[in-house]
């Protein structure tokens, strides 16, 4: 199936900002079947590109000069294999997966995250069906918060408040994983069943599986269906699809207008 997607982003500053910085990481990523036919990233200047230390395609925007607005535009096509699913495998990727081994402050897991582990993804438990049981029972602790507007908090004080907006929902199953000695990486991208929309779950490491599979957090399933792989890494930060800075400006609003797709058959 071909899907057309057009994304927006607007930035607004109450005064004018003297000088900011973004880091993009919205290029999607060509795995698991998925083609790029073409894509264009217009920003209000010209972008570097670039690839990061977790393969993803990165364009580094600056404006030095006063602006109030900053807006991005992605539009493109890919192509989605009809037969689309949540595994993987080894991916061809140069990174080995022990590296995703290693916490982050926002999936640090503390004593009692540890311990949820142990019980519920302890050996012989790194399977699918494993991974898919301790995702139940995690349903069962932490209830869904609204991602719009919630800040980062990690996995240990979303455990805490049992309470956890999507991001952060991702970091506890990325500090579960790493604590029971699974491979767990972050990834970010688009939605395009439902209501299409930026989202964000899990690829974990599975030798029986033969490798990488993507696990849905938020709905306690595979992560099979149409979406859209924009990056990957050890957390949100790593992962997400804009990081930035800026100087003067007052307070920054930011917008997105949803995910736009339209599908054509291959047939």
């Amino acid at each position: 199936m071909q899907y057309t997607i057009r994304h927006e982003t607007r930035c607004h500053f109450d005064s004018p900002a003297s000088y900011s910085i973004r880091n993009l990481r919205i290029t999607p990523r060509e795995e698991a079947g998925l083609r790029v036919t073409n894509w264009h990233v217009s920003t209000p200047a010209r972008s570097r590109r670039s690839v990061d230390a977790w393969g993803n395609t990165t364009h580094l925007l600056t404006l030095t000069e006063p602006h109030e607005e900053v807006r991005i535009v992605v539009t493109g096509v890919v192509d989605v294999p009809d037969n689309t699913n949540a595994i993987l495998g080894r991916e061809g990727s140069t990174i080995a997966p022990e590296i995703f081994l290693a916490t982050t402050r926002l999936t640090e897991p503390g004593a009692e995250l540890i311990a949820f582990a142990l019980s519920s993804l302890a050996p012989p438990q790194h399977t699918i069906p494993g991974v898919l049981a301790c995702l139940e029972h995690l349903r069962q602790v932490v209830r869904p918060a609204p991602s719009s507007g919630d800040a980062l908090r990690g996995a240990v004080a979303s455990f805490d408040r049992h309470s956890a907006n999507l991001p952060d929902t991702v970091h506890l199953l990325l500090a579960i994983c790493r604590a029971a000695g699974l491979p767990a990486r972050f990834v970010s991208g688009y939605q395009l069943v439902d209501k299409p929309s930026e989202y964000a779950w899990a690829d974990v490491w599975l030798e029986d599986a033969g490798g990488w599979v993507s696990f849905d957090v938020r709905r306690a399933r595979l992560a099979n269906g149409c979406q859209v792989r924009l990056a990957v890494g050890r957390d949100y930060l790593d992962a997400c699809p804009m990081r930035a800075a800026h100087q003067a400006g007052g307070t920054r609003k930011c917008a997105s207008r949803s995910v736009r797709r339209h599908e054509t058959s291959h047939d």
